[in-house]
């Protein structure tokens, strides 16, 4: 069966900034990925053997046009191989493994870094974690997770809307799973508002990514979205270091090249400050509940 070398998965909770940091990483020379070509095309993953033209320097001023294979979460592709993986009214677990599929899937994406010419695999998927899922399919995963701060995420949640993160979630629109009873008396004592239940939706994957990284000792590593945009090239040593791949000179001068625009409290744009306060104590509330209850899940904001 085919096994490959130290892949690497970012994860995250959604709209935390992980695309642009995912795209600098995959400009790494030893690091293949899944690019917008194989969401768009699933079934030809030959189209792997354009995203070589990403990294290069002679297509920069188009290496963000909608039509140039760029690094991408491909869910359709995924979708061939692995049926369900986009569900998201529960976490997904190994046992939620088509057992069928791991050995196509492991070649399907051995030939394309094969196409790309990379050693390395690098990965990126966010909401619920599915880091022990995948590790079953890729054995040895690295884990690289993404941390943002909880207003912004929360804001950027309601802005995207294209996922229903604010119904109630005490209705029968709520489509994110089951809530602990603790969050819920939050949520009711704070109001009901709806940027609360984005709260709780985004919490919900912490919780997750807090208990599957509780799988991985030593192969999970953290970092804040703020510190990456303030400072990349420290932060982004230190992944490629934990990530075991090499620091090279001409890896350091693309990333002070790349425009990384700071995001931080843009939710004051969009949420009043009332909202913003909010979501801080429905945080620090489920904070102090998970550190009574459950150490390991208690997030940590930068």
């Amino acid at each position: 069966m085919v096994t490959f070398d130290r892949p690497i998965m970012i994860t995250c909770t959604g709209r935390s900034g992980s695309t642009v940091f995912y795209r600098i990483l995959a400009r790494h020379r030893d690091v293949g990925f899944l690019s917008t070509l194989n969401q768009q095309f699933p079934t030809q993953p030959w189209l792997s053997i354009l995203s070589r033209l990403y990294p290069m320097k002679a297509f920069e001023s188009i290496r963000d046009h909608r039509l140039f294979p760029k690094p991408f979460s491909p869910y359709n592709f995924w979708q061939q191989y692995l049926p369900g993986i986009t569900r998201h009214d529960r976490p997904l677990y190994p046992e939620d493994v088509p057992a069928a599929a791991i050995a196509p899937l492991r070649e399907t994406v051995a030939s394309m870094l094969k196409l790309q010419g990379k050693k390395r695999f690098l990965m990126k998927v966010t909401g619920w974690s599915r880091m022990a899922y995948f590790e079953r399919v890729f054995p040895g995963l690295r884990f690289v997770y993404l941390k943002r701060l909880p207003r912004d995420v929360v804001s950027s949640w309601i802005q995207a809307g294209w996922l229903n993160v604010t119904a109630p979630p005490d209705s029968d629109k709520w489509e994110w799973g089951k809530i602990p009873e603790a969050y819920l008396d939050i949520w009711r004592d704070l109001g009901k508002k709806p940027v609360l239940a984005a709260a709780i939706k985004t919490q919900l994957d912490i919780d997750d990514i807090r208990q599957n990284m509780a799988l991985f000792p030593g192969r999970c590593t953290e970092l804040n979205y703020e510190d990456f945009v303030k400072d990349p090239v420290p932060l982004l040593r230190e992944v490629t270091k934990f990530c075991e791949l090499e620091w090279y000179p001409e890896f350091e001068v693309l990333i002070k090249r790349t425009e990384i625009y700071n995001f931080a409290d843009k939710w004051k744009k969009f949420m009043t400050e009332e909202e913003g306060e909010l979501i801080a104590e429905f945080y620090a509330r489920v904070n102090r509940v998970n550190h009574a209850q459950r150490p390991q899940m208690v997030y940590q904001p930068a």
